[in-house]
């Protein structure tokens, strides 16, 4: 796939400085009414406390501040995924799936070896269509593999989706397990593929399968047995403003799985553990990312490369992802 790098604000009514050089090809772009953002947060301290153990403090993003940055950019679905600052308390993504109205699917945090049946019938409820397990770049193989497979039992029984925020290299562990959990599975964020920004080695941008666990997530995705989220190229690249090193891990995954990649941007961009302050560490509250969402979007347009590959990372996947069940919706 030849690509060249375009973009445009004509698609989006949120209005951004074009990167010179840039052009825009009109056949790539429309305008986002029908698309869906598959990973958003929504942060409340002052209603919803955080956790007291929390490893960073982000400042107040709250629904309604969700639903302007949605509107302004014509996006009419998106998923709310549980802050990690949050633990296991829900409350205030059961309060923003409420105030979505049915627009909205969430994705919640749960102990699934303590939870209730009544807690997860009032998550069904809500909106919530799935289970995350959090674990960032931390954690040893074992303890991920257990969580993952203790989550996946309870989002089977509730015919939900499974999301993974853990380490690339866990996937090699999880190659041959995942199969048989019989649930879908998404990873975050390009499955935590680092590239060279992030490495400090240009061969990872050129060659993403030097990365241990990229293999077995291209071959995972290649027989549609995991899902994942084209979004936060910050979380793996440094090449900001519009990290175009992240561009072959993202072309790899929708060439091998066109059907099992969703668009999320990530809003509203936290800094986490790694924005934290010098002075008042993990408690100190800290300014979100400045990141250009239109432009982020458009870029993944331009490196899905078709208006069909478009529709699919768009509308079309996280339709199918998320069980909204109204072609309409």
């Amino acid at each position: 796939m030849s690509l060249c790098l375009r973009t445009s604000a004509q698609s989006w009514p949120l209005s951004f400085h074009q990167t010179p050089g840039m052009t825009v090809e009109p056949e790539l772009t429309n305008y986002l009414t029908a698309h869906r953002d598959s990973h958003i947060h929504v942060i409340d301290p002052q209603v919803f406390p955080m956790s007291e153990h929390r490893g960073y403090t982000p400042k107040p993003a709250t629904k309604q501040n969700a639903s302007t940055y949605l509107s302004t950019a014509g996006l009419a679905h998106a998923v709310i995924v549980l802050p990690s600052v949050y633990g296991t308390d829900n409350g205030v993504l059961i309060d923003s799936l409420k105030y979505f109205n049915g627009s909205a699917r969430g994705v919640a945090v749960v102990d699934p070896e303590n939870v209730s049946n009544e807690t997860i019938t009032d998550l069904q409820a809500a909106g919530v269509r799935g289970l995350r397990v959090n674990f960032g770049n931390e954690g040893s193989d074992e303890e991920i593999i257990e969580a993952v497979q203790k989550n996946a039992a309870l989002a089977k029984k509730n015919d939900w989706v499974l999301q993974l925020w853990i380490p690339l290299r866990t996937f090699v562990a999880l190659h041959p397990i995942i199969p048989t959990l019989g649930v879908r599975i998404v990873a975050d964020h390009f499955a935590h593929t680092e590239v060279g920004s992030r490495t400090n080695s240009t061969l990872d941008t050129i060659d993403p399968y030097r990365r241990t666990g990229f293999l077995e997530v291209v071959d995972l995705v290649r027989r549609r047995l995991l899902w994942v989220k084209i979004s936060g190229p910050y979380q793996n690249s440094k090449a900001a403003p519009l990290y175009d090193d992240m561009r072959i891990v993202a072309q790899t995954l929708m060439l091998n799985g066109p059907e099992m990649v969703v668009y999320g941007s990530d809003w509203p961009h936290t800094a986490g553990k790694e924005g934290n302050a010098a002075a008042g560490g993990r408690l100190s509250p800290q300014n979100y990312r400045d990141i250009n969402d239109p432009a982020i979007a458009e870029l993944f347009m331009t490196w899905a490369g078709s208006q069909a590959q478009i529709q699919r990372l768009f509308v079309d996947n996280p339709r199918r992802l998320w069980q909204w069940e109204d072609p309409s919706s």
